[in-house]
């Protein structure tokens, strides 16, 4: 009688699944223990048939034999076309019986335990230890045991033959012993699978949580083999290389190609990647000391870096200018206050008047910055309002000539149409348009010419305005740098004048670009909100 191993495995280590899974799996264990004895009862019916000469079976009562055979067939066919009822313990209590009862009348029949019919019994004792709980698999292996004796003193009672009381009762000790070391190794077995299960768990668990750490880090990460083959990849490296992967990119050398030659050639990279115009910093990290074992790629976006820096800037930025902030404003207080008493003393001639007016102003001037720049570090929305661009602009224009009149500096304006509005902080607006008029003053070194063009885009009636000069312009290499704090091309400069042109433009929703103007110079355009832009036009439609 062949059995299936791995069913018996399946059954032992499925004990704590719950719910249907289980009991069927119970059901077929009982019914590998129906096959077993349905096999088993026609071998033996065909023995006592055709080969009872040969065989040492029935011989004692072949009427019993053949007729217990029978039965037992009988029993075994009916079990695979009934129904799973009653509950699986009453249906495993009736075919044990009935099994010990069947195979007592066959040792009876064949002359008592010397037959080693009793083996028989070890198989579905064995079972039943494996289901039930020990101390039900005990109670079998009794009854199965005082079965033997049972039989034996009848055959000594009848005198029917010699009775064997000594291997009747080995028979018993082997049939305990069978039952409770076939329940204790599958309650080790139980056990056993339940801790499995539970490290199962936890390292699912750790896994996607890995996993989640993985596909959250900011740094790009592939994993792939000795030759290049992909395993992982997380979303960060995705992003990075959209534009070069295709849909399901198998090997390295399908995204980067240059980091694929260093990794054939079992080097470790520094050097950043030129991708798309996208510079990435790679590194190796190979796990495992074998040659053939998987790399770790990481890869930083140096664009994302200098975010980094700069944010890092930005906040060494607001201190500096909270502390720049508190020690000017008692200064500039004295110098406005001073500008008073000499604007009231009466010895003042006309010139200097002037003089005490400029200062004045100027002083309200730098003050104004300084609560821009404040009002910039804390985040708070600019105090925006309609403005008519061209009137604003033109007495704009005419105090910063008067400023720079010494320079001999020349400024066109011109603003198309000329009942234009604009929404913009006009104290930060002042600030955007001086800034770059004294940028474009600082870097002609002919005489400045100065164009202020103002007008609306064709395709989106956008409003905007370009101030350009006739400088020399900014390098090509230097134009994505341009608007980043502390840069500067002039060892006198701070490289805060574009970066906060920058931050109050985007505090009133505007966008400023560089170009290069149509004469070579630096032109600066400033895209004003769309929901701001009005004309009297089309305020009288």
């Amino acid at each position: 009688m062949m059995t299936n191993p791995n069913t018996i495995t399946d059954f032992i280590t499925d004990q704590s699944t719950p719910g249907n899974r289980s009991e069927s799996r119970n059901w077929r264990l009982l019914n590998l223990l129906n096959r077993y004895r349905f096999v088993l009862a026609t071998l033996l019916l065909l023995l006592l048939t055709f080969g009872s000469r040969y065989v040492p079976y029935g011989h004692h009562d072949p009427g019993l034999a053949l007729y217990t055979c029978t039965v037992w067939l009988l029993f075994s066919g009916a079990l695979f076309i009934l129904p799973r009822q009653p509950t699986l313990s009453n249906r495993l209590y009736l075919q044990i019986a009935v099994d010990i009862a069947a195979i007592t009348l066959l040792i009876h029949a064949s002359g008592g335990v010397s037959s080693g019919l009793g083996m028989l019994l070890i198989l579905p004792l064995a079972l039943t230890g494996v289901i039930m709980p020990g101390r039900i698999a005990a109670m079998f292996a009794a009854i199965a045991a005082l079965a033997l004796l049972g039989e034996e003193l009848y055959a000594h009672a009848r005198h029917a033959f010699t009775a064997n009381y000594f291997q009747a009762g080995l028979s018993g000790t082997i049939f305990f012993a069978t039952a409770l070391l076939a329940s204790l190794l599958a309650q080790r077995l139980r056990e056993s699978e339940q801790h499995i299960k539970k490290q199962s768990s936890e390292l699912a668990d750790l896994t996607q949580l890995n996993e989640h750490i993985i596909q959250q880090m900011q740094s790009g990460i592939i994993v792939v083999d000795a030759g290049g083959q992909i395993h992982q990849m997380n979303h960060a490296a995705v992003t990075m290389l959209q534009g070069s992967m295709e849909k399901h990119p198998q090997t390295l050398s399908d995204i980067i190609p240059e980091l694929a030659e260093q990794l054939l050639q079992h080097g470790a990279s520094t050097d950043p990647i030129l991708l798309h115009n996208r510079q990435l910093l790679t590194r190796l990290v190979p796990l495992g000391n074998g040659p053939d074992g998987c790399i770790i790629i990481y890869l930083e976006d140096s664009t994302a870096l200098a975010q980094q820096v700069q944010q890092m800037k930005l906040a060494s930025l607001g201190r500096l200018t909270a502390s720049i902030a508190h020690e000017i404003r008692n200064p500039i207080g004295a110098i406005s206050h001073a500008g008073q008493l000499l604007a009231e003393s009466p010895r003042q001639n006309e010139a200097d008047q002037r003089l005490g007016e400029i200062i004045r102003t100027h002083a309200g001037r730098v003050n104004t910055i300084i609560e821009n720049i404040l009002q910039l570090g804390r985040g708070k929305p600019a105090n925006s309002r309609t403005i008519r661009l061209k009137p604003w602009l033109e007495a704009m224009v005419s105090e910063f000539r008067e400023i720079a009149d010494k320079q001999n500096i020349t400024i066109h304006t011109e603003i198309t149409p000329p009942d234009m509005e604009i929404t913009f902080d006009p104290d930060q607006l002042h600030q955007v348009i001086w800034n770059l008029c004294q940028n474009s003053v600082h870097a002609c070194t002919n005489r400045p010419e100065i164009k202020l063009y103002g007008a609306t885009t064709p395709d989106s009636s956008t409003h905007f305005l370009e101030i350009s000069d006739n400088g020399p312009g900014i390098k090509a290499e230097l134009e994505q740098q341009i608007f980043e704090p502390f840069f500067t091309t002039d060892s006198k400069g701070t490289g805060l004048g574009l970066y906060i042109v920058r931050e109050l433009c985007s505090a009133n929703r505007a966008n400023i670009q560089y170009r290069t103007s149509a004469g070579g110079g630096a032109c600066f355009r400033i895209s004003f909100p769309a929901s701001g832009f009005t004309t009297e036009t089309q305020r009288n439609r």
